[in-house]
């Protein structure tokens, strides 16, 4: 991401809506699903804000956290997060079969960041049995220029999500889109977007605070749709949430098939 966003995001991820939904889809996905003391790295954590809310909410959770930006890592240690560590999630710097769980939250979109090499490593570091949370921005049609601020290159559908964590010996127990209710409206906003941005403009973000009440009311409203869109599968949305548990190799070195 382009530096002034890490500030952006240390500034509003805490009480953004957006991101309290994806908190809660986290936590339901963790919930009673870990060992009592569980391991968790956040591969690509940002400024901390999804590791700072599970070690207050799961009990006895050890959590560790890498990214690329030096920057981000400063947040996650102002915020007393003290196992957080600069590097790449090409290289993750832990053993075989470390982690309990691993997240990737809206990282292997980015420029900068080789999906393949990426879900080798985190594929790597979980143990036999453990879980990859994984979210993703959906949709090529709502690319616009919150994607150029944040160096976003590529949107996904829940098929090619699929295909990718099978071929990472990841079998799939859910995935599901959701924020579909402001699918829409995104669309025309993005739009809208791409259209204005113009070549001597510096791209900004959509990751704005909006009024406490609005807030408030977007926040219960996502919660409802994530819920919806976890029952009812929709077909659309503008964020794609996996939940997917590493195989456990057969005798000879062989994956046990993943089914669907």
């Amino acid at each position: 991401m382009h530096a002034p966003e890490y500030d952006t995001l240390r500034a509003v991820e805490d009480r953004h809506w957006w991101y309290a939904v994806l908190r809660s889809l986290v936590l339901c996905a963790l919930a009673g699903r870990l060992p009592p003391r569980g391991h968790l790295l956040d591969a690509g954590c940002g400024t901390g804000g999804m590791l700072d809310f599970l070690r207050g909410r799961i009990r006895h959770l050890d959590v560790e956290g890498i990214d690329v930006s030096a920057q981000a890592v400063g947040h996650c240690q102002r915020r007393g997060l003290s196992t957080i560590r600069e590097g790449s999630v090409h290289e993750l710097p832990f053993d075989d079969g470390d982690f309990d769980a691993v997240l990737s939250l809206d990282v292997l979109y980015h420029a900068e960041v080789d999906e393949e090499r990426a879900l080798a490593e985190m594929s790597r570091v979980l143990r036999p049995g453990g879980l990859l949370v994984l979210n993703l921005p959906a949709f090529e049609c709502l690319r616009g220029s919150h994607d150029a601020a944040v160096c976003g290159v590529r949107r996904y559908m829940a098929y090619h999500v699929r295909s990718l964590l099978e071929h990472h010996s990841l079998r799939v127990e859910m995935i599901h889109y959701w924020n579909a209710w402001l699918f829409l409206p995104l669309l025309i906003w993005r739009r809208w977007s791409r259209l204005g941005l113009k070549p001597e403009m510096e791209p900004a973000s959509d990751v704005k605070l909006p009024p406490a009440w609005l807030n408030r009311s977007l926040k219960t409203a996502g919660r409802l749709d994530a819920c919806l869109c976890r029952v009812l599968r929709l077909p659309f949305g503008s964020s794609v949430f996996a939940v997917a548990k590493k195989l456990n190799p057969q005798p000879g070195g062989q994956d046990h098939g993943a089914g669907r």
